[in-house]
């Protein structure tokens, strides 16, 4: 006889609250593993394996419960056996991980898992009792769920740091993807955290609104002809940011659009540096502008310098040269000027010689500022 009333003594709803915990994470793992990761063999395999695992205890609590001892042993039964058949996909699961390259940090975690396992096969088919025999499923199927929580990394691409998903919500660029009607299907971590507003249905025409009202300037940029992307200024109340802009459409092998994805690149730093760049070599060009003028008013001031001090020696030497004539006139007298007309002439030309060169010094000067001028 069965004493019904031992189901509810502490032991027992110790087993059922162990047993509830598993169910309600066995569920939560399907679900994650559904919505995260592609719906691959190796995901029905894990799948497969971990409600496997779940039975095990769930069988246990059955017998725990069973009315009478018939079906206490038809549910240790399949419990033998769920756990005996439970190995060939953990099998199948390590063979998927040595495929795929995994370290040795991993092997050491799924060999915890499958002797872990192996001892609770043994220990089942032994018709063994007591806690162990109860709790040991529930071990089992705790040590998988942790095995998959912390090597779902290595498992599953998808998940991996470096994944597309992954790399893409760790971008600095704010991307948004619309599906063929023109409504919001996703957008990064970066472009949610930028754009507030951004809200599940929000179509394409009513982004571009929102972004125009944000929109400070805009500029589209080419090359050979055609425009490759637009620069625009969008105005926050942080600054103003600059980001280059650009669409792609996405279409299946018929020709027809798919999604449209929008791609916003910051460049304000760069923006920065070219505005500053063009103010520095427009001061450059102001204060090259500055220094011809500056020059060119230097060499003119040489110039007139030169030509003062040409003049001032020119009137230097043709003075002592006509003081010079002038002496020798003075002394002339009407019983020597047979002697000394000779060389008064000669004197009176070398005076008009010397006028003559400088003359024509101050001519060639004046003839080369008309030049200059």
């Amino acid at each position: 006889m069965i004493d019904y009333y031992a189901a509810y003594s502490y032991y027992a709803m110790l087993l059922i609250a162990a047993t509830i915990a598993c169910i309600i994470f066995a569920a939560l793992l399907c679900a994650y593993g559904v919505v995260k990761v592609g719906k691959g063999f190796l995901l029905w395999l894990i799948i497969i394996t971990l409600l496997g695992l779940l039975c095990l205890p769930v069988m246990g609590f059955m017998a725990l419960v069973s009315p009478s001892l018939e079906l206490q042993g038809l549910y240790l039964t399949l419990q033998r056996f769920i756990a005996l058949f439970a190995t060939a996909p953990l099998l199948c699961i390590f063979s998927s991980m040595y495929r795929r390259g995994c370290n040795l940090k991993q092997y050491g975690m799924f060999g915890l898992v499958f002797l872990t396992h192996i001892m609770c096969v043994l220990y089942l088919w032994n018709n063994n009792s007591g806690v162990l025999a109860d709790y040991l499923p529930v071990l089992d199927f705790g040590v998988f769920s942790i095995f998959l929580i912390l090597a779902r990394h290595s498992i599953f691409v998808e998940l991996s740091p470096v994944s597309i998903d992954n790399f893409m919500q760790e971008l600095d660029d704010m991307i948004l993807i619309f599906e063929r009607s023109g409504k919001l299907i996703d957008a990064n971590l970066q472009t949610k955290k930028t754009w507030p507003f951004l809200q599940e249905g929000l179509t394409m025409d009513e982004f571009l609104q929102n972004l125009q009202a944000l929109t400070v300037s805009k500029k589209g940029c080419q090359k050979g002809g055609m425009v490759q992307h637009e620069e625009v200024a969008l105005s926050f109340p942080n600054g103003i940011r600059h980001y280059q802009y650009g669409s792609t459409q996405v279409k299946d092998k018929r020709g027809s659009i798919e999604a449209t994805v929008l791609n916003f690149h910051d460049i304000t730093e760069i923006s920065l540096l070219e505005k500053e760049l063009e103010e520095k070599n427009a001061e450059l060009e102001e204060l090259n502008i500055k220094l011809k003028t500056f020059l060119d008013t230097a060499e003119k001031l040489l110039e007139e310098e030169q030509k003062a001090k040409a003049a001032k020696d020119i009137k230097e030497i043709v003075g002592t040269k006509i003081e010079k004539l002038l002496s020798e006139l003075e002394t002339v007298s009407f019983y020597n000027k047979q002697e000394k007309l000779p060389g008064l002439i000669e004197d009176c030309r070398e005076v008009i010689a010397v006028v003559r060169l400088a003359m024509q010094k101050l001519m060639l000067g004046d003839r080369k500022d008309g030049k200059n001028d």
